[in-house]
């Protein structure tokens, strides 16, 4: 590997300036300040006669020195000083200028080997440059004397890296990307600064084949990270060292800032359903997850056949990469414009445009919503003590989810408010009319008294909500049942009362309730001291999370979920679409009957279903 390092390139670090421009790599190369090496060490030593002279700070000999002894007995002229200071400031500078020209030769004989230092190594590189010791976008120059540009992650930095790196590499993989191209257009033209999603960048060269080529040192910490969810064979014990490495991967890294767990599983479905259209391995992180451990909520993901590449592969940009990484930092560069445009379809009107990314999610929720063990159990067991006989008798089932909190509604009137329960109920009242006394194959009493009964006996609400409030409201009537009742989120009110049954703690002044809704501030406080808004910025991007808050948003997780996935199993469900949880319900419900039937209904407005919604 050494040997193939002689051959001659250069890097160059890729800058945040949006005019970047890519110049010949000489005048970069001359940044660098030279690395000390035996040979100029030998030149400059005064020890060595030939080249002591050099170094002497006296004016070489006079050709002509004058007489000692007055001619003619003339007085002898007194030596100008003036001359005599010209005469060494002259020498000095001609001495000056040869060590000059001397140095600038050992300076560029210095600069076709510069070395790099990772892991305590020196990694002997031929060009100009240093690797940045950041992980960062870079500009190198392959042994055909080609401009190209790679990732250069090192070693030293654990998986996965920061969110604010995975996204300075993207703002700089667009800006090295478009400054090569522009360049080799010609210095008049335009380039794009981002790429079609699926088209080649043909000045990209992935870091496998950048390593290959010596163009970035190879890597050395093999295996699996240890922060990646073990999947089905790992679990199973069927895990084999044999197999090899993944042609190509999409490693989804759940670190978020968001507290909500719903946006979290978009994200997740989505990837895995583009893993899977791409042909990629797929794998899950979950190292700095907010709600903990992958595996409290769900059994382990399908199994990807093939090992993990090693993490300075793993990369967020380019697309076209054989290992990339989505998470929340770079959801916007996966799932942004590009993706929107490949993946709407164009001769389509309104949400039918969406069919192919529902598709993609809809994927991701049949292969990874998996609960674990106990509470998909407990699920089964509801599902069937609350649906079992609306279905015997004719009714219907209306899942009806109501989102406080902090997500306000998108429609203008209430974006400051809450959709009202009336609202819900008159779409609920609707959906009945429309697919059970509104459809032809329903079999109707001709006694209206029997229809009424069963329209009240038969049909239920089953009701899931982040505010504890919703449950206890007038409206919504005694036809209304709790999802799930494993998990709840309490009201203050329930709380005093539990309590005042018991001998009341000395050591807690004060019982807060789940009042309101699910808000970020609130779940990231659980089980931890807050004092003012300073100490919640603290708690929210801290990663040391106390074991007992951990179990409380442990707690709130599992709610969710069981909440989710009765509703899920509703045959209709009225929500508010600018809830993710109202866009997740539509895809367990599939395209035909959430779209085509139109038994997934959104009261917020005239808007319709859409997965990219960030």
């Amino acid at each position: 590997m050494l040997n193939q390092a002689t051959q001659k390139f250069s890097k160059m670090h890729a800058r945040r300036n949006p005019n970047l421009s890519i110049q010949s790599t000489a005048p970069y190369s001359q940044l660098s300040p030279p690395p000390q090496s035996a040979t100029s060490g030998a030149f400059l030593s005064p020890t060595i006669a030939s080249r002591r002279g050099l170094l002497s700070r006296s004016p070489p000999p006079s050709p002509s020195l004058p007489s000692l002894i007055p001619r003619h007995g003339k007085k002898q002229p007194q030596p100008s000083h003036s001359g005599l200071v010209k005469r060494i400031l002259i020498g000095c500078c001609g001495v000056a200028f040869l060590v000059w020209i001397i140095l600038r030769q050992l300076y560029s004989s210095s600069q076709q080997a510069v070395s790099y230092e990772e892991d305590g190594d020196e990694w002997e590189m031929v060009g100009g440059s240093r690797l940045p010791h950041e992980p960062s976008a870079v500009a190198v120059q392959d042994a055909n004397g080609k401009m190209r540009w790679t990732v250069s992650i090192p070693s030293t930095f654990e998986f996965p890296l920061r969110p604010a790196q995975y996204r300075e590499i993207c703002h700089q993989s667009m800006e090295v990307s478009k400054g090569l191209r522009q360049e080799a257009q010609g210095t008049g033209s335009f380039a794009k600064r981002m790429l079609n999603y699926y088209q080649q960048d043909q000045y990209y060269i992935d870091v496998q084949e950048a390593e290959e080529q010596a163009l970035l040192p190879p890597n050395r910490v093999p295996g699996r990270p240890k922060g990646f969810v073990e999947d089905e064979s790992v679990a199973g014990g069927t895990y084999t060292t044999g197999l090899k490495v993944c042609d190509k991967t999409l490693t989804y890294v759940m670190e978020t800032e968001d507290a909500g767990f719903g946006i979290s599983l978009m994200r997740m479905w989505m990837s895995y359903g583009l893993a899977q259209a791409e042909n990629r391995a797929f794998f899950i992180d979950d190292t700095r997850w907010p709600y903990g451990r992958y595996k409290t909520y769900f059994q382990p993901p399908p199994a990807a056949g093939c090992l993990p590449p090693p993490k300075t592969h793993m990369v967020p940009c380019p697309h076209n990469a054989r290992h990339i990484v989505v998470s929340a930092a770079t959801v916007h560069s996966t799932f942004g414009h590009s993706f929107t445009e490949e993946w709407e379809d164009a001769t389509k009107m309104r949400v039918q445009r969406q069919h192919k990314i529902f598709s993609l999610v809809r994927t991701g929720y049949e292969a990874l919503f998996k609960l674990r063990t106990d509470d998909a159990e407990y699920v089964v067991n509801r599902a069937l003590e609350l649906y079992g006989a609306m279905k015997q008798e004719g009714g219907l089932s209306i899942g009806m989810h109501v989102r406080h909190g902090d997500k306000h509604p998108m429609e203008y009137q209430y974006q400051k408010d809450y959709i009202p329960l009336d609202r819900y109920i008159d779409t609920a009242r609707e959906l009945y009319i429309d697919l059970v006394e509104g459809n032809p194959k329903h079999k109707h009493t001709s006694e209206e008294s029997k229809a009424l009964l069963a329209r009240h006996t038969s049909s239920k609400l089953i009701l899931a909500s982040d505010d504890p409030m919703v449950y206890e409201s007038p409206e919504l009537g005694p036809n209304s049942i709790r999802a799930q009742d494993r998990i709840v989120l309490a009201t203050k009110a329930a709380l005093e009362a539990a309590q005042a049954q018991h001998k009341k703690n000395k050591w807690i002044d004060e019982i807060t309730g789940w009042e309101g809704g699910f808000y970020r501030d609130v779940f990231f406080s659980l089980g931890q001291p807050v004092g003012n808004a300073d100490d919640m910025n603290k708690l929210s991007n801290t990663e040391e999370v106390p074991e007992g808050a951990m179990k409380l948003r442990e707690l709130v997780g599992r709610a969710y979920l069981m909440d989710m996935a009765v509703l899920g199993k509703a045959d209709t469900i009225v929500c508010t679409v600018s809830s993710v949880t109202c866009r997740l319900l539509a895809v367990m419900m599939g395209w035909e009957g959430a779209i085509g039937e139109r038994r997934w209904r959104n009261i917020d407005g005239a808007f319709e279903w859409r997965g990219i919604i960030w």
